[in-house]
């Protein structure tokens, strides 16, 4: 996990440089010359959300992680029941299972009773970790991900107006200079949350595989006392779940981008029409109801 905090610690930064280097130079190429003030105001919080993004895609990584080697745990439970034949584990063997500090390997002299209540309380830990987590992140998560939206509408919408030629704006910039940059911000924002729902996601399809291996143990089962703790832990699957809101307006998973995809398209579709409706302006530069009046008077 801090390799893979690392290696995004380090992608951040390489796009972050990047962003920065290109729209400077856009800037400098025609000269533009924007004061320390400026860059700070418009560069700093760029980096500040994509560190919170880090933050929060490394604590739901984690937990995926947890979800995952609790999952091993109850499978090799479970290949032990179907081969019914108990193998010693030397000190190599286990080392090499314990991937984590918190030691969540499967000990196979023990009893299985005891390995299912460990289970357990290891799962009720990271699903109370994962509430936490998400009650820390979810004012930053629906900040980032509002501003995101609002940033990659008007991104979309400077773009497609330009490259249909109903801009009429004036700009020092070419228009492909124009659409790189915006295209850029817009991909770095569509990055952000691309991220927090992946990640996000991925935390929970792992957490919703372990009920499917309870219910193959609880099948295979023949003591009394195990179908009990199999029953037990079944029943906290169904009353534990994680689950990654914004401030519970809305999940963070890949129903996401259905959503963002359709309010995306109104509210492009919204500023075209208006865009494509805007009065023309006459010869003598006035609008056409302007017009209309002028000549009245003029009769």
């Amino acid at each position: 996990i801090m390799k893979f905090r690392h290696s995004k610690l380090v992608m951040v930064t390489i796009v972050c440089v990047g962003y920065l280097s290109s729209s400077l130079w856009m800037l400098f190429h025609n000269q533009i010359w924007p004061s320390f003030q400026a860059v700070v105001a418009f560069f700093v919080p760029h980096i500040f959300l994509l560190c919170v993004v880090v933050l929060n895609v490394s604590f739901v990584m984690r937990f995926w992680q947890h979800f995952d080697l609790l999952n091993k745990v109850l499978k090799n439970l479970c290949h032990q029941w179907d081969t019914r034949s108990i193998k010693t584990i030397t000190h190599k063997q286990r080392s090499l299972q314990c991937l984590d500090s918190f030691s969540m390997y499967t000990i196979v002299s023990k009893n299985p009773a005891e390995i299912i209540q460990e289970s357990m309380e290891i799962h009720q830990l990271i699903c109370e970790a994962a509430s936490t987590a998400n009650k820390y992140f979810t004012y930053q998560l629906l900040t980032i991900i509002s501003i995101a939206f609002l940033i990659i509408v008007f991104d979309a919408y400077y773009v497609l107006e330009t490259l249909l030629g109903k801009s009429k704006r004036e700009s020092k910039f070419k228009t492909v200079e124009f659409v790189t940059f915006f295209s850029c911000q817009m991909i770095l924002y569509l990055i952000a949350i691309i991220s927090i729902v992946e990640g996000s996601n991925r935390a929970i399809k792992k957490s919703e595989k372990t009920g499917g291996i309870v219910h193959a143990l609880l099948n295979k089962a023949k003591s009394a006392d195990v179908k009990e703790k199999l029953q037990q832990f079944s029943m906290q699957l169904m009353h534990l779940k994680i689950n990654f809101t914004a401030a519970g307006l809305f999940n963070i998973d890949r129903t996401l981008y259905f959503t963002i995809s359709g309010a995306l398209t109104t509210y492009l579709i919204i500023l075209l029409q208006f865009t494509s409706n805007s009065p023309s302006v006459t010869q003598n530069g006035c609008d056409p109801p302007l017009a209309v009046t002028a000549n009245h008077t003029q009769t």
